[in-house]
């Protein structure tokens, strides 16, 4: 019946949606995270060792975040 709903299709639609609602917040909470380290001192852009580290793995998740 042409007139019946697509349940199917909606399920994929709202799937999707909340697939890219969830990358949106990851994103978001590895921005906030990092900015609030560099706006309070405990992460700046020439540290050395363990806040480079601490740097270093921030970004890589947040890459692998934003494919």
């Amino acid at each position: 019946m042409p007139n019946e709903p697509d349940y199917q299709k909606a399920y994929e639609i709202l799937d999707e949606a909340l697939g890219d609602a969830i990358h949106t917040l990851q994103k978001a909470r590895l921005r906030t995270e990092l900015y609030r380290k560099l706006s309070t001192g405990e992460l700046t852009a020439d540290d050395e060792g363990d806040s480079a580290a601490s740097y270093e793995k921030a970004a890589r998740e947040y890459a692998g975040h934003a494919k």
